[in-house]
C-alpha cells in the first residue's frame, strides 16, 4: 500500500504508522488515553504538510472488530480528518478517485 501510495500521490508524502498523539491532543487524560496508544496505517500530506486523508488498511484481523474500528474513525473524524478504508490495496486509480471525491 505504500508503493501505491506514492506511485499515485507523487504530489503528497505518504507516512505509514502515524500515532494518533502526532495528529491530536487533549488537555483532559480521559480523552487522551482514548487514542493515546493507537496508530493509523497511513497518512498523505500536502506539501504545506497539512493531512489530506488518513488511510487504513484492513486485513482479515478486522474481521468482527467494525465497532471499534468505527470508533476509531469517529474520533479522527471529530479531529477533523477523513478516513478512509479498505480490505485490499486498491488501484492507483481507485485510490485518485476516492481521494479527490473525499476531499
Amino acid at each position: 500500500m505504500f508503493i501505491r501510495l506514492n506511485e499515485a500521490f507523487p504530489q503528497y508524502h505518504v507516512l505509514a504508522q502515524v500515532a494518533f498523539s502526532s495528529l491530536m491532543t487533549s488537555d483532559n487524560y480521559k480523552i487522551r488515553r482514548q487514542f493515546n496508544r493507537k496508530v493509523t496505517d497511513f497518512v498523505l500530506l500536502d506539501q504545506q504538510l497539512n493531512v489530506v486523508v488518513i488511510i487504513e488498511l484492513d486485513d482479515p484481523s478486522h474481521i468482527g472488530k467494525e465497532l471499534e474500528d468505527s470508533k476509531r474513525d469517529a474520533m479522527l473524524n471529530e479531529a477533523g480528518y477523513i478516513v478512509l478504508r479498505y480490505t485490499d490495496v486498491p488501484s492507483i486509480r481507485h485510490l485518485r478517485k476516492d481521494i479527490a471525491y473525499a476531499v
